[in-house]
């Protein structure tokens, strides 16, 4: 055993090692010093002092957080240098604030999980658990057991009030805390390129939109927030029509067909208590909640996921309001535009703009409100029909 650890006592058993917030403080009693530091180093500290050697250290630190050995080198090396430092005060009579060591490894609760879609397998890792509650429910129904082979990875880190993502190795983008649905944007974004094989320039665009068909084609049903639209998409899903996205819904760029996004319809507990009679799975599905909304949620799966594509025939800007029965108008094209932009990605190649333009200018827009579900239901599928 190195002398200096001698001096601090031999066995990590000997120390005392207290939580300070999400730091750790390890009390060397036989010298009477502190140091302050991430749990990963504490862990390190604790594994030198019972003689374990780098090679054991560097396996176990590899396990649990992102990195490589080659990092996990430096940083017990960092360590060893601070436990030296320590000893030496001890031995010399010096006294000293508590040391400090924040490895750049810092120790985060890592959530790893694999997702099986359309028979491609994604391996994610959240770096915490609050990015995992942004993004996993809406992918839950796909998740699998651990996999040693995988063929796409995703890391989405958090750190400093900040997320960011990184897909296959490429650094994707970085958004506030504030902004995390331009997270679950590019996230989505990335699992949809890898499933349908195109990659950005190939999509004109994606909608905030559900996308509702008959097989033959469909319709997009757009609308804010609390406006009824994930309902609306299960109510149609359980009269025998084809949700292909509940919100995020692409449209490719060469032919101009809505493409299918299979990922989980997020339903509110009203809504929740509303459908239970046509699917009693909701029933026994696990139940989400977003803090900082103050809103709890669960989650219906579609009832077809395979990929595919249709081509749209309309634009539907969908409302609930109590007692309106069903009501459906035409919507300006000016007004239309203006409430479609805002929560759209248009792609910005330039020829996907003016591709984008004359498919917006070839779409009756149709402004919808409802109360009664079953006259709603029919009165979509006749304008399906009545484009056939």
């Amino acid at each position: 055993m190195n002398n200096f650890l001698s001096v601090l006592g031999g066995k990590s058993n000997n120390l005392l090692v207290h939580s300070l917030g999400e730091k750790k403080v390890i009390w060397f009693p036989e010298i009477n010093k502190y140091l302050l530091a991430d749990s990963l180093v504490a862990e390190i500290v604790t594994a030198l002092m019972d003689g374990k050697d780098d090679h054991s250290i560097q396996l176990a630190c590899c396990d649990r957080v992102e990195t490589n050995e080659e990092q996990v080198s430096a940083l017990i090396g960092e360590v060893r240098k601070t436990l030296f430092s320590l000893s030496d005060s001890a031995q010399n009579g010096a006294n000293m604030a508590p040391a400090t060591l924040s490895g750049f490894l810092d120790d985060k609760e890592v959530v790893r999980r694999y997702y099986r879609i359309n028979d491609v397998v994604f391996f994610v890792e959240y770096e915490t658990s609050r990015a995992s509650e942004i993004l996993h429910p809406k992918f839950s129904l796909f998740e699998i057991e651990r996999v040693d082979e995988f063929d796409h990875s995703l890391k989405v880190f958090h750190q400093n009030h900040t997320f960011s993502l990184q897909a296959d190795g490429r650094e994707i983008g970085s958004w506030g805390e504030a902004d995390d649905h331009f997270l679950g944007g590019k996230f989505s974004m990335e699992i949809l390129q890898q499933l349908y094989g195109k990659e950005e320039h190939e999509w004109m665009g994606v909608f905030h939109a559900s996308g509702i068909s008959d097989g033959e084609k469909c319709m997009m049903f757009l609308g804010d927030s609390g406006s009824g639209k994930s309902t609306l998409s299960a109510l149609l899903m359980a009269g025998g029509l084809d949700v292909l996205s509940d919100d995020f819904l692409p449209v490719e760029s060469k032919r101009k067909n809505v493409y299918r996004f299979p990922a989980a319809i997020s339903l509110k507990k009203g809504a929740v208590q509303a459908l239970r009679s046509m699917f009693p799975e909701l029933d026994h599905s696990a139940e989400y909640t977003n803090k900082e909304a103050n809103k709890t949620f669960r989650f219906l799966s579609q009832t077809n996921t395979e990929p595919g594509c249709v081509p749209c025939i309309a634009l539907v800007f969908v409302t609930y309001e109590p007692n309106a029965g069903v009501q459906l108008s035409r919507m300006p094209k000016e007004v239309a535009f203006q409430q479609l932009i805002p929560d759209s990605w248009i792609s910005p190649s330039a020829t996907n703009v003016k591709g984008f333009l004359q498919w917006f200018d070839d779409l009756p827009c149709w402004k919808l409100r409802y109360s009664d579900n079953d006259a709603m239901v029919k009165t979509v599928k006749k304008m399906l029909n009545e484009r056939g």
